[in-house]
């Protein structure tokens, strides 16, 4: 029996608009290729004397030309519907954003750069569909090892295992604990 946590693992283990957008790009990549193999194509029936090879360079020519034309249509109709369809771009995002948040809460502690990038690409999305990422994180909630109180006020918003501390006004800060100590202390005795 599937279990539920592996039903949202697989939810969430794919980045729908990153993946949107690496698809026509790789459809674009295939499409030149395709041409440039054509061409090339083409001039092998030039150098060759066979006229059945030459026969079977035109029809590979047509074929490789074909699919790239075929590629193309594809792309533009995906580029075109999809991309210019802010409903359905905002609600891909949305779900990315989700995948994200999903992913950040269930941070396993090992190493905060981890949870940095995450929180960058989670801003990243943000941005694009007009959220605001404080409203989206508590780090109180994070599965990891809970933040001494002490250090909360500084703030430090999550500690790795190897005393890391994920820092900062954007989040996008990393210091040692005893860096994060040596700050306040200083803070306090100015």
């Amino acid at each position: 029996m599937v279990k539920h946590s592996e039903y949202m693992e697989a939810f969430f283990g794919v980045e729908l608009n990153q993946k949107f957008e690496d698809t026509i790009n790789e459809l674009r990549e295939v499409e030149e290729n395709l041409k440039e193999l054509s061409h090339e194509i083409a001039k092998l029936g030039e150098t060759k004397e066979a006229e059945e090879l030459s026969e079977s360079v035109k029809e590979c020519r047509a074929v490789a030309y074909e699919n790239a034309q075929v590629i193309k249509d594809v792309r533009t109709f995906l580029d075109f519907y999809l991309k210019s369809d802010k409903t359905s771009t905002h609600i891909i995002l949305e779900r990315d954003a989700y995948m994200k948040i999903y992913q950040i809460f269930k941070w396993d502690g090992a190493d905060v750069r981890d949870l940095r990038r995450w929180i960058v690409d989670l801003r990243e999305i943000c941005d694009k569909i007009g959220l605001n990422i404080r409203d989206l994180l508590n780090f109180k909630k994070l599965t990891s090892q809970p933040v001494p109180p002490e250090l909360v006020k500084f703030p430090v918003y999550a500690l790795d295992r190897q005393g890391y501390c994920l820092t900062g006004p954007a989040f996008d800060m990393v210091l040692h604990i005893d860096e994060v100590r040596e700050q306040m202390d200083s803070n306090s005795n100015a």
